[in-house]
């Protein structure tokens, strides 16, 4: 049940603009043993198999019984909810950082930092306003495997990968109205993006752990820039935002202490 739970909150953060549920996993501690255990799913099934099945139904459950309310208040109340979500995202460095550090920390993982960073930037540079029309299997395939990179990947909001995309409203969309045709060659894309990407994520961990970690947080950092994608006028809304951000960012920070 506990496992279900976590796996219920990380359904809700792969469809949150900007949040990272395979961070959100790195944080609850669940991370690596999902890598391990999908990587190695055929070599003790059903030891893997019941340990995945709980996760898997908590964050397919938070997908779809959250995707209408992101939607609405994304689409509705667009500034408030993403700084709210900004404090999220900076609620989890500090978890993030205290990770990648556990078996030591040098001066050369601030470089590796500093270069995923910058990758991260120049990708959300192509980010695109463009609503995506393209719907036919292939191109649907190739979305679900990308979807699976940054579920995969911690710290690569998958949301902030189909924005950049021009396809998230689209997906959210789909997922609210049940479109099967829709869904299905993405998760298919997804699943085998997952289970390829867990083989070479789980011997990266193993044998480049704080390098890996710190790749991780350049990213995770990244993504901020690319959610604030609007000018900054001050208002009302803005206000708010900044109020509950920084109570999403205390909330957060303070949770994750107590899972560590």
């Amino acid at each position: 049940m506990k496992n279900f739970i976590k796996g219920f909150f990380v359904g809700i953060a792969n469809i949150t603009p900007g949040i990272s549920g395979s961070a959100l996993l790195v944080s609850l501690n669940l991370y690596e043993k999902c890598i391990n255990s999908i990587s190695n799913i055929f070599k003790d099934f059903k030891k893997n198999f019941t340990f995945l099945l709980p996760i898997a139904l908590g964050v397919f459950i938070g997908t779809f019984l959250f995707s209408n309310i992101i939607f609405y208040f994304y689409n509705n109340y667009n500034i408030i909810t993403t700084l709210v979500f900004v404090g999220f995202i900076f609620g989890t460095i500090p978890s993030l950082f205290k990770e990648a550090s556990k078996k030591g920390f040098k001066k050369r993982y601030i470089l590796i930092f500093i270069f995923t960073f910058f990758i991260g930037i120049l990708f959300l540079k192509c980010k695109t306003n463009n609503i995506v029309t393209n719907t036919n299997i292939i191109y649907l395939l190739i979305i679900g495997f990308i979807i699976g990179c940054s579920m995969i990947i911690p710290g690569i909001s998958s949301t902030v990968i189909l924005s950049i995309l021009g396809f998230y409203n689209i997906y959210l969309n789909s997922i609210n109205t049940l479109n099967i045709n829709f869904l299905i060659p993405i998760f298919i894309g997804i699943t085998i993006s997952i289970f390829l990407l867990s083989k070479l994520i789980n011997f990266l961990l193993n044998k480049y752990f704080s390098y890996t970690y710190f790749a991780i947080l350049g990213f995770v950092i990244s993504t901020i820039p690319g959610l604030i994608n609007y000018k900054i006028v001050f208002n009302n809304d803005l206000v708010i935002g900044i109020i509950l951000s920084i109570i999403a960012f205390i909330l957060t920070n303070n949770q994750l202490k107590k899972q560590n």
